[in-house]
């Protein structure tokens, strides 16, 4: 077996995540950095395979397998990139799979199904998840004066800058904040 065959896989970070199994994706909500990862099929076989004991050639001949292609060793590749620069391997900086830098088009061209091929490629789609207080939805003023307190918590007032939902007196109303 050659020296990439024989490295062993990272292992996948499990501290401060919250991982939700889906039929073919996988969610990862990282709980330090406040983002939202989607690992499609490809990229989940990958990161479950990040155990820090199983072998890359283990790996790559399962994605061969799973994914029915006969470049396991390139999406590896791919996918143990995506998984680091979404910092979901414990040791991003320093990954121990196949070394070489496979591009997704000269993978897309050695798969020769452009369109097909682009349903195999590992991918981890990755979004800034808001603070509550970003996420939380803005009021009309007329929304606001019909509220009671204690329900006037400062909520935003919708389409202004400086004004909130403020109690007042018995009254909810839209102040500055």
């Amino acid at each position: 077996m050659n020296r990439v065959g024989d490295a062993v896989m990272p292992r996948a970070r499990d501290a401060h995540l919250v991982v939700e199994t889906l039929a073919d994706e996988t969610l990862v909500y990282d709980l330090e950095r406040h983002r939202a990862h989607c690992l499609n099929r490809a990229a989940t076989l990958v990161w479950r395979a990040c155990d820090g004991h199983s072998r890359v050639a283990a790996t790559a001949a399962l994605l061969e397998r799973e994914l029915g292609s006969p470049h396991g060793l390139s999406l590896l590749g791919i996918a143990l990139e995506e998984l680091s620069r979404a910092r979901l391997l414990d040791e991003p900086g320093a990954r121990r799979g196949p070394r070489e830098r496979y591009s997704r088009r000269a993978v897309i061209r050695a798969l020769g199904l452009a369109g097909a091929a682009s349903l195999m490629l590992p991918v981890v789609e990755s979004i800034v998840a808001p603070i509550p207080a970003e996420a939380a939805s803005c009021l009309t003023t007329a929304e606001c004066a019909a509220l009671a307190p204690p329900a006037c918590t400062g909520q935003p007032i919708c389409g202004s800058t400086t004004d909130c939902c403020v109690q007042r007196g018995q009254n909810c109303r839209a102040r500055v904040c």
